[in-house]
């Protein structure tokens, strides 16, 4: 069920996501080469959250594994992102983007079991724009691969499929983060849209 495109696009041209997606790549470009180096320094961890590297929660999200990591987590952005930067604003909708990319790795810190397994990647903050998305855009359709579903119904799938992912898979994707930005993505909307 990989996302194409939702059906009712709104709003101008995107800056925050597409500026997003730019640093993202470029990060990449310029860390793969010696990934697990800029992982050790500048990765998110239960051990760092609690030892006062706060700023890894932050550093983290602009480091990825793999061309195909980066390519699903920005265009998972490219999907949902544009209607909640036009909804919000750009700057709002970048530091929601951030908040919830906090959110998801305190959840990730709290449900981990070994304090030092890093985790890297976008997927926690784009996780919280969708529970965005979810929230303001309930109705938009979203045409996948091999159907078109409205938003709630779609989200609702991806979010059941996170939640089992987490409890019964042992695996290096960091589910528990995934879960803890869209839940910091549907409380914190609120707080940030417009009235």
């Amino acid at each position: 069920m990989i996302p194409l495109c939702d059906k009712k696009r709104i709003g101008g041209f995107p800056f925050v996501v597409v500026f997003l997606i730019v640093f993202n790549t470029i990060v990449f470009l310029s860390t793969y080469y010696n990934l697990q180096y800029y992982i050790n320094l500048f990765g998110f961890s239960s051990e760092k959250l609690f030892d006062g590297q706060f700023f890894s929660v932050f550093t983290a999200m602009f480091l990825h594994g793999s061309f195909w990591h980066l390519i699903a987590n920005m265009w998972f952005l490219w999907v949902f992102g544009d209607n909640l930067e036009a909804r919000l604003g750009h700057l709002k909708f970048l530091a929601f983007y951030l908040l919830c990319g906090l959110g998801a790795g305190v959840v990730y810190a709290l449900a981990m079991s070994d304090p030092k397994a890093a985790v890297i990647g976008a997927s926690g903050a784009i996780s919280g724009v969708l529970g965005g998305y979810l929230v303001l855009f309930p109705r938009n359709k979203i045409r996948a691969v091999l159907m078109t579903l409205p938003a709630v119904v779609y989200i609702f799938l991806w979010f059941v499929y996170q939640l089992f992912s987490a409890m019964a898979i042992d695996t290096s994707i960091a589910y528990w983060g995934h879960l803890g930005g869209f839940v910091s993505g549907i409380f914190f909307i609120n707080f940030f849209k417009k009235r």
